[in-house]
C-alpha cells in the first residue's frame, strides 16, 4: 500500500476534515487500486464527534464499496461513488447532521434520514 495523501485540516473555528487516499493492488474490493477514507469531525463539548465517515475500506465479509457511516446511526449506507465525489457529499451531509443537532432535533442521532 502506498500513501498517496494524508490530511487533517480545520474547515472552520469547530471543524476538521480527515482525508486518506491509498494506491492499493486493484482487486474486487478495490477495482480502480484506490483505498480512501474521508471523516467529518465536529468539536462540541470538548471533545471531537465523528459527524460523517465515508470510506470504500471492507465493511463486511460480503460487502465491498463506498459506502457511508453516520452519526448515531448503527448501519451504514452502501452509496458507489469516487473518492472526489465522496468529499463533496460529506460535507453537506454532515453540516445538515449538525444543524439538526444544534436546533435540537433528533438529540440522539437515530433515525436519520436514508436518502442523505
Amino acid at each position: 500500500m502506498e500513501v498517496v495523501f494524508e490530511q487533517d485540516f480545520h474547515i472552520g473555528e469547530d471543524s476538521r476534515l480527515v482525508k486518506r487516499l491509498y494506491k492499493v493492488e486493484p482487486s474486487d474490493s478495490f477495482p480502480d487500486g484506490l483505498m480512501f477514507a474521508l471523516q467529518y469531525l465536529w468539536h462540541k463539548e470538548k471533545e471531537w464527534i465523528e459527524v460523517v465517515r465515508i470510506d470504500n475500506y471492507k465493511h463486511a465479509p460480503d460487502k465491498t464499496g463506498a459506502h457511508v457511516h453516520k452519526f448515531g446511526a448503527a448501519e451504514v449506507e452502501f452509496k458507489g461513488m469516487t473518492f472526489e465525489e465522496a468529499e463533496t457529499y460529506l460535507t453537506e451531509l454532515a453540516e445538515r447532521i449538525k444543524k439538526e443537532i444544534l436546533l435540537g432535533e433528533r438529540k440522539n442521532g437515530k433515525n436519520w434520514d436514508s436518502s442523505w
